[in-house]
Parts: structure tokens; sequence; C-alpha cells
């Protein structure tokens, strides 16, 4: 009887360890610290898990983990659409990180200020995300999923500065992943950066900026 009552509490404590281990949070905050001129707010994004549950669990990931321990670029501005980043400078952690998730249904719109995984087709997502600077509603039916949306910064969001005006694509991706912030520096010397990334559950209501 001693053996089986310590068995239980034993399986009861695995359970509730599992539960704790494998939980998220329903709602949490994302504060990118930035390195743009004349921005004097930080880019806040408050996400919502039942907006996309996969990608919110996933982005939570890996902002706790160290794929942001060293600047990351925002490297495809598209003026009047999007501003996209989520490459590490720390090229092992691309390799890391590497391994797409599945999509998420498009429960929200991809409104002005929401942040959405970029993809390269279906179930591709991995680390790279983009804000959108307009109402682009058309990426709705796309498979493009919102899981946050811009409480604070939306103004700095907007000043980033622009490393490949004329091109929409923004810099070598590949490039940029293999070969980190050494690269990107030297070939973008004016290209903004987030300095730091981290989680926090005292999100601002959002304002009206613009």
């Amino acid at each position: 009887m001693a053996n089986s009552t310590y068995l239980f509490f034993v399986a009861i404590s695995l359970v509730l360890v599992g539960n704790l281990v494998y939980s998220y949070p329903e709602n949490y905050c994302i504060r990118f610290d930035t390195d743009v001129k004349g921005a004097s707010n930080p880019i806040i994004i408050n996400i919502t898990q039942k907006w996309a549950p996969l990608g919110a669990n996933h982005l939570f990931n890996v902002i706790n983990s160290k794929f942001y321990a060293v600047p990351s670029a925002f490297f495809r501005v598209v003026p009047k659409f999007v501003v996209q980043f989520g490459i590490s400078g720390d090229p092992p952690q691309n390799i890391i990180w590497d391994k797409p998730i599945q999509d998420d249904p498009v429960l929200m719109s991809n409104t002005v200020g929401t942040l959405s995984y970029a993809t390269a087709g279906p179930n591709t997502r991995t680390t790279q995300l983009f804000i959108n600077y307009i109402n682009n509603t058309r990426l709705d039916p796309l498979g493009f999923a919102p899981l946050g949306i811009v409480t604070t910064g939306l103004d700095t969001a907007n000043a980033i500065f622009n490393p490949t005006p004329g091109d929409p694509n923004g810099v070598d991706q590949d490039k940029y992943s293999k070969q980190g912030n050494a690269w990107i520096r030297l070939n973008y010397p004016q290209i903004n950066f987030i300095t730091k990334a981290s989680i926090t559950y005292d999100c601002p209501v959002r304002s009206n900026e613009n």
C-alpha cells in the first residue's frame, strides 16, 4: 500500500511538472529595444495566444532563448507595406531554430500594427516576422495569421531605416543568416537593429501612433 501511495504521488507530481513545462501564457508582450535614430519608444507587441496558438507559443520560446542575445537587423523595409525581421545576428542560432512549425488558421486580419510570421509557403514558419505598416487585408487569404499587435512604438517601426530602397526583397537573407552581423554591418552600415528582446507582462494599452 505504501508503495502504491508513493507511486501515485510521483505520477501526480510528474503531471503537474509537465503542465508547468508545457504551459504558455494566454497573453504576453514582447519588448524590442532598437537603435532607430530619433525614436524614444521601444516597440512593444501584445501577443494573444488564441489568435494564433502555435505561432504565439513558438515565439515565446524564441524570445526566451539566445536568439536575440546579439543584435538582430531589420533586414527588409517596404514602405507602405511591412517591416521584416527575425534573423539572428549569430548564425548558429539560425541553424538551431530552422525547424518550421505548422500554420495557424487565420483568425485575425493583417491590419495596421499587427505582427505575423513571414513564410515561404504553407507550414514553413520559423523565426521571421513582419509588422504591417498599413491594412494589408489582402494577406489574410494567403495564410498569414496575425498573433499580436503593436501597442507602443509604431512610430519607431515606421522610422526604421530602409537598407534597400528600390528593392522590396530587402537584403540577401541567406547571406545574413549564414554570415551574421559582421556581414550585414559591412554591407549596410546604416541598417537598424533590435538591440534587445524581452518578454513582459506589463502590457501597455495601444496608443494611436501613426
